[in-house]
């Protein structure tokens, strides 16, 4: 039995594919950070499978990919985690260039060295899918369709961060002759997909009686795919797919949004019938930014090749996938628990509160999901000309009253390595995280009286996501590297340390770091 690491295998065609190769006699080493598409409810009926390995994870924890990979004496790696919608890059685009790029880098990283290891004749057959999108061709007009040969030409943060993964997966092929493969794919649908996106998101507002709003004219037209008919590609493409090549996979099915919209009511109105037609509540909607007009695949290069062909009509997969959701309300639920409730994205710009929000993991109950009070995040900006870069890490005057620091110093960790957890009595450390090297950064809050007393604040900051951060008395704090390579991290505390022909230190240190501790390092 051949074993795959799936990365992304808790969202919508990560969970499906999964099941897919699980039915198809794989065994399967399921890799998911949880974030709000994640979810363990769409793997619910593989809890007792023994081909089944689910690791809570990030895909830019590169130590943690390495060790999966030797654990389980992996065959193949797919690569599918991602962040994947448009409207979220608009708002929060850094999200999308940490996990779509540094993300990819770290697991060709890992791939790279693990494959390096394996015998020349387990090597022969190590295979790493990366799964893109259509996306990064741009848009066409009335006719013509993307080809394998069709240029990069992305037009939002999304595509583009894939765009940019996609070269890094060719470059580790031509370099290293890391045996990749990478697939491009058109518009998914099909059970477990988050209701964020259009045909989840219009399905439930139709049957709740809420209003459809479509994007501008609602004539941008998407080829749409089954995504039954994407997994079997991508295990076909897994078993006999040229190194080195790309494939399109597409579902031969291009509608409009509202012709899309239209097979939506009319299912609805069949499965649920009412007094007044579902499409009486479609209302049009200011369109987002950069919104391409058409996107069109031409999968002929899969079908001559490989004898691929998709299975399911796009009339049949509407009223399947339409049944499910309203067959499925606890699965429903479990994503509005998350946060989400079908209002509009991408409209404007998060806050670097709500990018930190989207970015925490809830992996333990008492986790939450923004930082305590007194805890203080600052976006650290590189300054660049043709001498170099410049990173401003902290002014005095703009630094809360009580944490001016009196020492500096930089420390080097080296990859999967610790630090802390431990926490100050009177003392607050001011750190900056900048890079090289990225970083999970760990706050638990130890205070007493603290409305988050006990609770706990994760997330990764470093050369993806640069921060300063000041950490307050009674934060249990902590950081480990992530990267595979060395990392630097800066902190300036506002008491001075002791040391040998120094004055002594006027804070107390207590380190929390023993067996049995509840400030644990745990993230899969």
């Amino acid at each position: 039995m051949k074993t795959v690491l799936v990365t992304g295998g808790a969202g919508f065609i990560g969970s499906n594919l999964v099941r897919h190769l699980i039915r198809a006699g794989y065994r399967v080493v399921n890799l998911d950070k949880l974030t709000y598409a994640g979810n363990l409810a769409s793997l619910k009926d593989l809890e007792q499978d023994e081909n089944h390995i689910f690791v809570q994870g990030d895909v830019c924890d590169g130590m943690l990919v390495l060790e999966l990979l030797h654990r389980y004496d992996c065959d193949a790696v797919i690569n599918l985690a991602a962040e994947s919608h448009v409207d979220r890059s608009i708002g929060s685009p850094g999200m999308f260039v940490r996990t779509n790029v540094v993300g990819t880098f770290e697991m060709l990283e890992a791939a790279r060295e693990y494959w390096h290891a394996l015998s020349e004749e387990r090597s022969q057959g190590f295979r790493f899918v990366h799964v893109s999108t259509d996306e990064v061709f741009g848009s066409l007009g009335d006719s013509g369709s993307f080809t394998e040969s069709t240029p990069f030409q992305p037009n939002s943060p999304y595509s583009a961060s894939k765009a940019a993964s996609d070269h890094l997966v060719r470059s580790y092929h031509e370099t290293f002759a890391l045996p990749t493969i990478t697939t491009h794919c058109s518009n998914n649908y099909g059970p477990y997909q988050f209701p964020e996106k259009l045909i989840p998101l219009m399905t439930l507002h139709a049957v709740e009686g809420k209003q459809l709003p479509v994007y501008g004219t609602g004539l941008n037209v998407r080829d749409w795919l089954h995504v039954e008919d994407h997994c079997s590609a991508l295990r076909l493409i897994l078993e006999s797919g040229r190194i080195g090549d790309t494939y399109n996979i597409g579902g031969d099915a291009e509608r409009s949004n509202l012709e899309v919209v239209h097979a939506i009511c009319q299912t609805v109105d069949e499965l649920c019938p009412s007094d007044q037609p579902s499409s009486k509540n479609i209302q049009y909607v200011r369109d987002r930014p950069g919104h391409d007009f058409r996107y069109s695949i031409d999968a002929s290069k899969l079908s001559s090749e490989l004898g691929w062909k998709p299975s399911v009509s796009f009339e049949q997969g509407i009223k399947d996938t339409v049944s499910w959701y309203l067959s499925n309300p606890d699965w429903v639920t479990s994503t509005r628990e998350k946060g989400y409730h079908g209002q509009r994205l991408g409209t404007s710009a998060n806050s670097m509160t709500d990018q930190l929000t989207q970015s925490t993991e809830r992996e333990l109950g008492s986790t939450v999901d923004k930082p305590f009070d007194g805890v203080v995040f600052e976006q650290l900006t590189q300054y660049t000309d043709d001498r170099g870069w410049l990173i401003e890490l902290y002014r005095n005057d703009e630094i809360p009253i009580g944490n001016e620091p009196v020492m500096a110093y930089v420390s080097q960790t080296m990859p999967g390595v610790s630090r802390g957890p431990h926490e100050h009595v009177d003392q607050s450390d001011l750190f900056g995280f900048f890079g090289p090297g990225d970083f999970r950064l760990y706050l638990w809050d130890s205070r007493e009286g603290s409305p988050t007393f006990g609770e706990r604040f994760t997330v990764v900051v470093g050369e993806s996501n640069p921060q300063s951060v000041i950490v307050p008395p009674g934060v249990v704090h902590a950081y480990k590297n992530i990267s595979l390579r060395p990392g630097i991290v800066f902190n300036a505390p506002n008491r001075l340390y002791a040391g040998e022909g120094k004055k002594e230190a006027v804070d107390e240190i207590r380190h929390e770091d023993n067996q049995g501790t509840p400030y644990q390092l745990v993230d899969a």
